[in-house]
């Protein structure tokens, strides 16, 4: 079975693990120290690290709507944690129809806008970058907030500006199976140094030490257990120094695929905007035509054939969860025809080009069988 993800690691995230193992305090401490300033000498904001990229969306989400409520518009077209700690904060989801590239666009926006909006969370998806100068022109225009979901674009680029630079906050995740990868974790983002300051609290439970005298403590403002270790912290680290060569990894396994699959006519390509700003994270496709069920079918018939491959995403709106946040009325025509037709092949750092072959080669073989039971 080829899988469909797999994680790339190498001697010096081997290294790492092992230097933080051995330093003896294994709670998040010195190797959280290094990678926060290894994020910010990135993407040159301040950093704070934490356990999961939803714990990320969560605090940006709570400092952001500051206890006031209200509502946030988000694609439906992400995972789940995008919209559901919007609700986790306090606030009210308001799921928008997105563009040919299914991201968010001012022209998705524009009709959600009530009295009650207070800001938008914007998703780059499958690493490539959302329009977000005109985006980040919408809400400066209305006054509201931006945050990024940038957890597909580690690293990626809107018109030479890193993502995760263009909004208030932006929020990634070290999940196994994202560009920067530590089995779990994430990191947010802040443009104020003052937020990621009372974020850093927030992570731990709203405690302040004394400063000299380290075993007292004050518990300020009632947080979260949202630390993250110093065994994941040493990995991601080690992941984003190779962050940049595992991304032109992924390019070339991305130009490999879409070669070989030009010839495929049924077959459509998701629409990348400049391939050497794009993340890779996932390559989606297209099946121009395809029924939900044909598409389930054909995923079906490739697994039998030892191809795993995925979705991403069913839309937020079909999901039972989300049924009280979609408006009377409310239509969502972009994203439930890419739910039909949409797919991602295979695709990781260390991932042969050879496999590309086989993998176009078994999808071939997949679609002309699917075809025959239409």
């Amino acid at each position: 079975m080829l899988p469909f993800h797999r994680p790339s690691f190498g001697k010096r995230e081997k290294a790492y693990l092992l230097q933080a193992l051995e330093e003896g305090y294994w709670g998040g401490r010195t190797w959280t120290v290094q990678l926060e300033k290894a994020l910010q000498d990135f993407f040159g904001r301040e950093a704070v690290v934490v356990s999961s990229g939803t714990a990320a969306l969560h605090l940006a989400l709570e400092l952001l709507l500051n206890g006031k409520g209200g509502e946030v518009i988000v694609p439906t077209w992400t995972f789940t944690a995008t919209a559901s700690e919007v609700v986790h904060a306090g606030g009210t989801p308001v799921l928008a129809d997105v563009g040919p590239t299914l991201h968010l666009t001012p022209e998705t926006l524009a009709p959600l806008l009530t009295s009650r909006t207070r800001g938008v969370v914007v998703m780059h998806y499958a690493g490539e970058p959302a329009p977000l100068h005109a985006i980040r022109a919408f809400c400066e225009a209305h006054g509201l907030w931006l945050v990024e979901d940038a957890c597909h674009a580690l690293p990626a680029w809107h018109e030479g500006q890193l993502c995760g630079t263009f909004g208030d906050a932006a929020t990634f995740s070290f999940h196994a199976t994202k560009p920067v990868a530590a089995g779990q974790g994430g990191a947010v983002l802040f443009r104020d140094p003052a937020l990621a300051e009372k974020a850093r609290r927030l992570r731990q439970h709203g405690l302040r030490r004394h400063p000299d005298q380290p075993w007292l403590y004050e518990v300020e403002t009632l947080g979260w257990n949202y630390m993250l270790s110093d065994f994941q912290a040493a990995v991601a680290l080690a992941q984003l120094q190779r962050a940049h060569e595992t991304r032109q990894a992924r390019q070339a396994l991305a130009e490999a695929y879409q070669a070989a699959l030009q010839p495929i006519s049924e077959l459509r390509l998701y629409p990348v905007q400049e391939p050497n700003h794009c993340g890779w994270h996932l390559f989606p496709v297209f099946w121009d035509g395809a029924s939900e069920a044909e598409r389930n079918a054909l995923l079906k018939a490739l697994h039998q054939q030892g191809i795993a491959l995925s979705l991403h995403y069913k839309p937020l709106h079909l999901h039972p969860a989300y049924q009280p946040y979609v408006r009377p009325g409310q239509r969502f025509p972009t994203a439930d025809k890419a739910w039909a037709e949409i797919f991602s092949l295979p695709l990781w750092p260390d991932m042969p080009l050879t496999a590309v072959q086989s993998v176009v080669e078994k999808l071939t073989a997949a679609l002309v069988q699917v075809r025959k039971n239409r």
